[in-house]
């Protein structure tokens, strides 16, 4: 048997390798314990380019507005005016989708349409204290993000995101599981764990086994070439860029900001599926925690 220093390591080490470093350590010594039989671990990695990067000679520092009022100097990227980006404007607030750059043999039709979509959305209420409010929204409805997405791309004015990396390690979220109704895996009497593991004997046959703690920990980037979190990206041709052409004059489009200098919420999302991957949302680009 495994003594638990060396367990740990052992663990460390290999989600490092999964996670090409991004995370170095998420048990800590005081997380180990004699007393456990077995760890079930699970690491996803991934680094996707935006469809189209931001230019970093653009990037410039400028203020970010927190929710106590407060505010702290970022860097932020930015787009020319007149540029077009999938932009949706709602009741008290403003969608934003990202698409990731495709991978793989994008010219391969039947290959691109196998592969799966990925894209970033911003969620920025109009409000600089309205965070949690949206968050309230977008919680009690499963359909709400998919229903608010942009339904095609719209000249933009001003268009500014901040760089971002953000950190979260919670090494005890048992009881948040317990309080959404997964209880019987800590129930050290009613849990069944003989599926899952195989006894080498330590514990005796007749020894309890059950979760007795949850540690997850994630870490997103985001800057001028995309992000690093979750997944590579499928994206068709019409993602590039979207022209108006009448043989009629037609007055020029009203631009649309869409300025993120203010707390929003975003997700990482496979279209194709409709899944989120990644969920979160940023309070101070200038903490990383």
């Amino acid at each position: 048997m495994m003594q638990p220093v060396e367990a740990r390591k052992e663990i460390n080490a290999w989600v490092a390798r999964a996670t090409k470093n991004l995370m170095t350590e998420v048990i800590k010594p005081e997380s180990q314990s004699v007393d456990t039989r077995h760890v079930v671990g699970n690491a996803i990695y991934f680094k996707g380019e935006w469809l189209a990067p931001f230019d970093k000679s653009a990037t410039a520092e400028r203020e970010f507005r927190r929710l106590d009022g407060s505010s702290v100097k970022v860097p932020f990227m930015q787009r020319p005016a007149g540029s077009y980006h999938h932009v949706a404007c709602h009741d008290g607030f403003r969608v934003l989708r990202l698409p990731y750059k495709a991978t793989g043999d994008t010219y391969n039709l039947k290959l691109r349409y196998s592969l799966p979509s990925f894209a970033m959305l911003v969620f920025l209420p109009d409000d600089r204290a309205g965070l949690p409010g949206l968050l309230d929204r977008i919680t009690a409805s499963p359909e709400f993000v998919d229903d608010h997405l942009p339904p095609g791309c719209v000249p933009v004015g001003r268009f500014r995101v901040p760089k971002f990396k953000l950190a979260f390690c919670h090494y005890g979220i048992a009881d948040v599981l317990r309080g959404l109704g997964l209880r019987l895996p800590f129930d050290m009497f009613a849990s069944e764990m003989s599926g899952i593991a195989v006894e080498d004997g330590g514990g005796g046959e007749d020894a309890a086994m059950f979760v007795s703690n949850v540690i997850h920990k994630a870490v997103v980037e985001v800057n001028e070439e995309g992000s690093e979190a979750a997944a590579y990206t499928e994206e068709s041709d019409d993602d590039l860029g979207c022209s108006l052409y009448d043989d009629d004059y037609t007055p020029p489009p009203k631009l649309v900001d869409f300025v993120a200098d203010h707390p929003f919420a975003f997700f990482i999302v496979e279209e194709r599926s409709q899944a989120i991957v990644f969920a979160g949302h940023v309070l101070d680009p200038s903490e990383e925690e």
